[in-house]
């Protein structure tokens, strides 16, 4: 029913009910006026007593008689108030969705949304911006085709993601666009739902970060370069403190001999940093090369822990080993995994305080063959988790060990070699209790 005849009716309703309290109030009026006397009949005389009573009842007539009407009031306009604020609820709601379309067509951000199989519904004015396109060039199509060939096996895998309502969240890929220019955006597939039986809509957001990344690749092939120039004087000048400390030039005084080892000492720690620095801007330029071969990862192991045996008798660690079969002829580069285990070995004996435990395990899973590194150290805090893999990050309880010199580049290199090679890598850790690393292949 229209909206003004749903008005008019019900101040119909209303004007009746009004017109019936009018007339129960004025006849409630005049009897309430009605002056006081003393009827006579025969030999009798009677007093007001009687009239009173009439007052009394005629009030309560006009107070029920008001319920009664309140009640009838209620009840004849019940329908009409019900559909009245029907119908100003779907009117705020229409205009808040018209507000939100305007939103969604004007933002600056691309948004598309998606079907059930990932094909394109619609996209707003700065997705079109984005692609290159009008609208019909996209509507229907796979989104996830929109990744560059190089990563298709990536599109595969994301649109296994979003067929599976699994989170993609600030995903970095390669798209491009109708001219062919190839662009690194942040991407993430928000699940929507959907009133509609057997169907489901998914939000996509598009960050351009296309500069960002031409700007950190610069800043990557400065760390290269640097760290290539810087690995040679180093290299030279531990090969010159070497010969002093082996007596080759003559034995040193004792108290020159501290000197120099601890030159040795600093110097060994920048020469492993220049090396950080070159397997990190090496991985993150593609320059990377995996080569994959037989490789023995007990005996890589073994080699580990003999270059850190000073730190851990230094501590008086206790490392526990338990090796499984398989890890002899393992399929995969020896050198880059010996960075990934070398790295998460040192860590364990460097936060693991004195007198503690080192575990290493070499096992199998449902998932597939286990690296497993253990200790009993400060651990991570549980807010900070999330951020453990990223690059440059520490903890906030390690920043204060005297005997941390670690950059954040750790457990940054270790992820991305692991993922190069095939693997994952996740852990598990409690404040104050240790850690637990695990690598997966």
């Amino acid at each position: 029913m229209p909206k003004k005849e749903l008005i008019k009716k019900h101040f119909i309703s209303s004007f009746a009910v009004l017109v019936s309290l009018i007339g129960f109030f004025g006849f409630a009026l005049f009897a309430l006026h009605q002056p006081v006397f003393t009827m006579k009949i025969g030999a009798y005389s009677t007093d007001t007593f009687a009239f009173l009573q009439f007052k009394i009842l005629a009030i309560s007539a006009v107070v029920i008689s008001t319920l009664i009407a309140y009640i009838i009031y209620l009840y004849l306009t019940s329908d009409t108030r019900t559909q009245l604020l029907i119908l100003s609820a779907t009117k705020d709601l229409f205009e808040s969705k018209e507000q939100l379309l305007k939103i969604y067509e004007s933002a600056p951000v691309p948004y598309l949304t998606l079907d059930n199989k990932g094909d394109i519904t619609d996209l707003n004015k700065a997705a079109l911006r984005f692609f290159g396109v009008v609208a019909e060039e996209m509507l229907r199509k796979n989104f996830f085709s929109f990744l560059v060939d190089e990563d298709k096996e990536r599109a595969v895998q994301l649109a296994q993601h979003y067929g599976l309502r699994m989170p993609i969240n600030r995903e970095e890929v390669r798209m491009v666009n109708k001219n062919g220019d190839v662009h690194w955006v942040l991407l993430s597939v928000f699940d929507m739902g959907s009133s509609v039986k057997n169907s489901r809509l998914g939000l996509v957001t598009v960050f351009d970060i296309d500069d960002q990344k031409k700007l950190d690749q610069t800043k990557t092939e400065f760390v290269s370069l640097a760290s290539h120039q810087l690995r040679t004087p180093l290299a030279t000048f531990k090969w010159y403190i070497e010969m002093l400390l082996s007596g080759g030039l003559g034995e040193l005084p004792q108290k020159p001999k501290e000197y120099v080892s601890k030159l040795c000492s600093v110097n060994e720690e920048m020469i492993g940093l220049v090396d950080t620095l070159l397997n990190v801007s090496r991985l993150e330029l593609g320059k990377l090369v995996v080569e994959k071969k037989p490789t023995d990862i007990q005996e890589i192991v073994v080699s580990i822990l003999t270059e850190l045996s000073s730190q851990i008798t230094k501590k008086n660690i206790t490392i526990k080993k338990e090796y499984g079969s398989g890890f002899k002829n393992f399929e995969s580069d020896p050198h880059l995994l010996r960075i990934a285990i070398h790295n998460l070995l040192t860590n364990a004996v460097k936060y693991t305080p004195e007198a503690g435990c080192v575990t290493i395990t070499l096992g199998e899973s449902l998932s597939g063959k286990v690296i497993s590194v253990s200790d009993t150290g400060v651990g991570i805090p549980k807010s900070e988790q999330g951020k453990i893999f990223q690059k440059l990050f520490r903890a906030s309880n390690v920043k204060d060990v005297s005997a941390s010199q670690s950059t954040g580049l750790g457990l940054y290199l270790i992820k991305s070699i692991v993922e190069n090679l095939g693997g994952k890598i996740s852990f598990e850790s409690e404040e104050g209790k240790g850690s637990t690393f695990t690598i997966t292949f």
